[in-house]
């Protein structure tokens, strides 16, 4: 199915698990991509460039670099996120401010880079613009032990959503959050594999009996960025396997 032909999109974290995996469901609905990313090196054949979503310059510079290859943007990702986890005690302020700086501000940085660029997309006939999406968490609301940098970075996050939401919509642009669970990719596969109380934990979590893969996430941001979803706005799709209804 070819349902993303002409759109144009920039991923953010566009090299980590989730992203190679958002990235390659638009690419295979026809879309074209840009990837932005710290790594050097992706998964996907498709451009990128280097990264770093807490610096506005280096945003800008992407943003720019997605518009000149593909002559335009039609979509914009926040997705690049990090995880500094510890007990409340035990978190070192470097590690809240670089957590805040990355998950919160880089995705008001990309956003705001994103929305300069669709503002000047012509409407379609339903007056829609283009689309905004953040990668958000399921502890945005549910509180999870030692997220105390994490957690509050993805409640804010939602906030943030919410504002760019409310303010875009007369212009035409919709902004919400895909909200994954435990996804066993990057950080948290390595940990589960490692660490027999976090493995024992999660899978205590989830109703569903297991973490999701980065493909069962990507086709939530699709969706959204699809016609089907233009008329959503300021909403977070969760996709967590029942983990946020708190098993009992």
């Amino acid at each position: 199915m070819k349902d993303m032909d002409g759109k144009r999109v920039l991923i953010t974290g566009g090299c980590g698990d989730i992203g190679t995996a958002v990235a390659r469901r638009f690419l295979e609905r026809g879309a074209s991509v840009v990837l932005a990313d710290l790594r050097d090196t992706c998964q996907l054949e498709a451009p990128y460039i280097h990264c770093d979503v807490t610096d506005a310059g280096s945003v800008t510079a992407a943003v720019a670099f997605a518009v000149d290859r593909l002559g335009g943007l039609d979509v914009g990702i926040a997705n690049a996120g990090m995880v500094a986890n510890a007990p409340l005690l035990d978190v070192k302020l470097e590690d809240f401010q670089r957590t805040l700086a990355v998950n919160l501000t880089g995705s008001m940085l990309v956003s705001q880079a994103v929305a300069r660029v669709l503002l000047q997309n012509p409407p379609s006939e339903t007056g829609h613009r283009g689309t905004i999406l953040f990668t958000g968490s399921w502890v945005q609301t549910m509180p999870w032990p030692g997220g105390t940098a994490y957690c509050a970075s993805k409640g804010g996050q939602e906030m943030l959503m919410k504002v760019v939401a409310q303010e875009l919509a007369p212009h035409g642009i919709t902004c919400n959050i895909i909200a994954p669970g435990l996804v066993y990719a990057g950080l948290t596969k390595v940990i589960y594999d490692q660490d027999a109380i976090f493995r024992d934990r999660v899978d205590s979590t989830v109703p569903l009996g297991r973490m999701s893969t980065a493909e069962e996430v990507a086709g939530a941001f699709v969706f959204l960025a699809s016609m089907d979803g233009n008329y959503v706005t300021g909403t977070t799709l969760v996709v967590d396997g029942g983990a946020s209804l708190v098993k009992r």
